[in-house]
């Protein structure tokens, strides 16, 4: 496979964004029982995610699974399919990281 190493990258990029999901929407599970935490969703689809969800894993399974129809497209289409997909790991591991310094900022109850 041309794009192996490519893809372990990504793949490893995307289990670490899911633990991280995991951890997250325990936080924002927390926060709703507080009557806090009162947003619909977390991305919007100019972020180029199609997921609507006010919870982090949702678009964790996202990306797995554009990786997964990356991987089983033709090979010289991997480049232009790989673009969009970085963008959304981007950005979600940003937010998530943005969200866990939020929180230390909070006192915990």
């Amino acid at each position: 496979m041309p794009h192996s190493q490519l893809f372990a990258a990504l793949q490893e990029n995307i289990r670490l964004i899911y633990r991280q999901s995991i951890d997250a929407d325990k936080k924002i599970n927390e926060l709703r029982q507080q009557d806090m935490a009162k947003f619909s969703a977390i991305f919007n689809k100019t972020q180029g995610f199609e997921t609507n969800s006010n919870r982090f894993t949702p678009y964790a399974e996202e990306l797995a699974k554009d990786l997964l129809e990356i991987k089983e497209a033709a090979p010289d289409s991997v480049p232009a399919l790989i673009t969009p997909l970085v963008s959304k790991i981007e950005i979600q591991l940003q937010v998530l990281e943005v969200f866990k310094g939020n929180l230390k900022g909070k006192p915990q109850s």
